[in-house]
């Protein structure tokens, strides 16, 4: 098991450098991009901000299980995918605030403000980062409770955030798209597939390592207070 683990980590990162090779040396500029140099973010941008949907969609399925059955399987399953759903957030906006200034120039407080793709991602992140402060205390029933009610609030945050550029006003292209909509180049379906892959792998491998350690830690503290 911890091989296979492993096995997974590193598969996943040798992924995330093979689309780093792809998207910086083996494909040129882009074409119909006004910085096609800093469009070469999107190989990191989209994979990073579809993982961090699929890690804050577990919060709100572990805050679901634990509010029904009070699963500490669930609670830690909440907790830590939270935390990753951060990590892999902050890369998502970090490089899609580059992209954006390069793309599309102007002011970028007031582009988050005035693109609700832009906005909603934002504030879909800093929910989650109140969560992640809000566990920062000691864990009793009442803080469980609390933070699965503000885990649940992804049920309309992460699909709002994901589906704003098709239905609210916003810049944000569309990359999952049908053929006629033209959403997503052909070319560039290698690297972005590649890098999507890799960045699943390592989400895998990042999150039965943090459910391991949460874990060790719970039961060094019941541990604790047993002994007293």
């Amino acid at each position: 098991m911890k091989y296979s683990r492993e096995f997974i980590g590193i598969t996943g990162f040798l992924l995330v450098l093979g689309t780093l090779y792809f998207g910086l040396i083996q494909t040129g500029p882009a074409k119909y991009f006004t910085a096609p140099n800093a469009q070469k973010l999107f190989y990191l941008h989209v994979p990073s901000g579809l993982i961090t949907y699929l890690a804050f969609l577990m919060v709100v399925g572990g805050s679901a299980v634990y509010l029904y059955n009070k699963s500490d399987y669930a609670d830690r399953l909440a907790k830590c995918s939270t935390e990753l759903g951060i990590v892999f957030g902050f890369m998502s906006l970090a490089s899609g605030t580059f992209w954006m200034k390069a793309e599309w120039g102007g002011d970028i407080v007031s582009r988050f403000l005035t693109d609700m793709r832009l906005a909603t991602t934002l504030a879909m992140w800093l929910l989650y980062i109140g969560y992640f402060v809000y566990r920062n205390q000691p864990e009793t029933s009442l803080v469980k409770n609390n933070a699965a009610i503000l885990g649940l609030s992804g049920m309309l945050m992460v699909p709002l955030s994901y589906l704003s550029s098709r239905f609210l006003r916003s810049h944000h292209p569309v990359i999952v798209g049908t053929e006629d909509q033209g959403s997503l180049d052909p070319s560039l379906r290698i690297g972005l597939y590649m890098g999507l892959f890799g960045f699943l792998l390592i989400y895998i491998f990042l999150f039965n390592t943090r459910m391991k350690i949460e874990k060790l830690e719970r039961d060094m503290l019941k541990l604790k207070m047993e002994n007293g």
